[in-house]
């Protein structure tokens, strides 16, 4: 049985449907002349996820934000306003700021001392007077990128010219909205550095077609045989995935397999009481998570039944990858190499509602299951952990057991697309998540869809 699969056009009439279908030749993983390609057409004209408002939270925050070759600096300035400037002194070119997060009263380079305000404008010229002709501040101020917050998240556009967020994410922003992404709680930060291109560890995450094989433990919480798929413009996907259910390939068990067991127990089902009728789980989950969320201040009125129980995955264009519950959020982001295609830096952020509304320490029932890491944080936010696949294989580092497996097999999957002995990709119609995505990768490498779009609107 095939995954379903829908194109949904957005409402200012953007089509879904890419203007071509794409051919995935092995090059695009590993060519150096496309690596160029892709930064001059999508790295610099898309918006991109840059990190949480939470980090900018008083002025003088700030974080940076790395993409590529790119430093950008992502700050709150004394206004309370949220700035993007890219990290480049405007007198010899040295990086502003070297620590990746902090607070500052201003921005001072630690090679001259130009200093900037939290704006960017340029305030301080050590020895000013021996410039010829005098420098002009505001033409000296640091470089802006343009940005936007939205649902407790920055997002740039290195292209100053780009419509706004809303026009790139069209329905999605609506799909969002619910999930109060804002209120959450960082709990992890991590990156993994990889060998392998950004679009590989990109397409492991857009089918479920290896699930079956690399991630056996699926079968028994989630039914990946019967996922939906939806299509949007710009390369945006959708997968909706039954969760609180065994995979039906394998048939339906007697009792609750251990995972559902546990999952159930923790909401405060007791799975005896399905033994013969475990795909009845599902709909009971449903009931007993909306009366615990009502026990502990957790509201799923602005839900629909089947996302109270169900696994979402948002795949945006480019690079983000977000897992996502009424209750927590992965967010995932391949970000590309400097200057190798053939490696990539993978960010994961795992956010969470507050224990407080998601647990009752008393009775053990949770909502968000284990709330040991957000305990040990004390409401300190986690330090960004950094660490490469060595340190997942030998069980150092964790980025939970599902994606450990994904990372044990993402460097051999890049390595056999250089092989002489492979060519092109082929996909079945369960992988339409990759072949849209592609589609559109081939749009934005030759058409620059969302500069068309602008001119567009400009012209109406």
């Amino acid at each position: 049985m095939a995954q379903p699969t829908h194109f949904i056009d957005f409402a200012d009439g953007t089509p879904a449907r890419a203007a071509r279908k794409a051919t995935l030749d092995a090059e695009r993983y590993y060519d150096q002349q496309v690596m160029k390609q892709e930064w001059e057409t999508i790295w610099t004209k898309s918006w991109l996820l840059a990190g949480l408002a939470s980090d900018i939270a008083e002025p003088g925050d700030y974080f940076l934000f790395s993409i590529g070759h790119e430093s950008i600096i992502i700050s709150r300035d004394n206004a309370g306003q949220v700035q993007a400037m890219y990290n480049a002194c405007q007198h010899r070119g040295n990086r502003v700021i070297a620590t990746e997060q902090g607070s500052v009263p201003a921005f001072t380079c630690p090679y001259h001392g130009w200093t900037y305000d939290l704006d960017g404008t340029l305030q301080t010229v050590p020895d000013e007077e021996r410039f010829e002709p005098r420098i002009d501040c505001d033409a000296y101020s640091l470089k802006h990128v343009k940005v936007e917050v939205w649902a407790g998240v920055v997002w740039v556009n290195m292209d100053l010219e780009a419509a706004p967020l809303a026009d790139f994410l069209g329905i999605v922003q609506d799909h969002l909205t619910p999930y109060r992404i804002e209120n959450m709680v960082l709990i992890l930060d991590q990156t993994l550095e990889i060998d392998a291109n950004w679009k590989t560890a990109v397409d492991n995450f857009n089918e479920q077609y290896h699930v079956d094989f690399i991630h056996p433990q699926h079968a028994s919480m989630v039914n990946c045989r019967d996922s939906v798929n939806e299509l949007w413009p710009y390369g945006h996907r959708r997968t909706i995935v039954e969760g609180f259910v065994t995979n039906p390939r394998y048939g339906e068990p007697e009792e609750a397999p251990p995972i559902l067991d546990m999952m159930a127990r923790q909401i405060g089902l007791n799975p005896d009481d399905f033994k013969g009728r475990v795909g009845d789980i599902r709909k009971a989950a449903q009931v007993q998570k909306r009366k615990l969320g009502e026990e502990l201040g957790y509201s799923y009125d602005e839900f629909p039944d089947d996302l109270v129980s169900d696994v979402v995955q948002y795949d945006l264009f480019p690079n983000i990858i977000a897992t996502i519950h009424p209750e927590y959020l992965w967010i995932m982001r391949p970000r590309p190499h400097p200057t190798d295609p053939n490696k990539c830096f993978f960010d994961k952020m795992t956010l969470q509602i507050h224990m407080d509304v998601g647990h009752d320490a008393e009775s053990g029932l949770s909502l968000i299951g284990d709330v040991s890491q957000q305990v040990a944080l004390q409401g300190a936010r986690p330090e960004h952990d950094v660490f490469d696949r060595e340190a997942v294989i030998t069980g150092q580092k964790s980025m939970t057991i599902t994606i450990d497996q994904d990372v044990h097999y993402l460097p051999d999957m890049q390595a056999g697309m250089m092989s002489a002995g492979f060519q092109q990709a082929v996909l079945n119609e369960d992988e339409s998540r990759i072949q849209h995505f592609h589609d559109w990768w081939d749009v934005w490498m030759n058409d620059a869809p969302f500069e068309r779009a602008q001119a567009k609107e400009a012209a109406e």
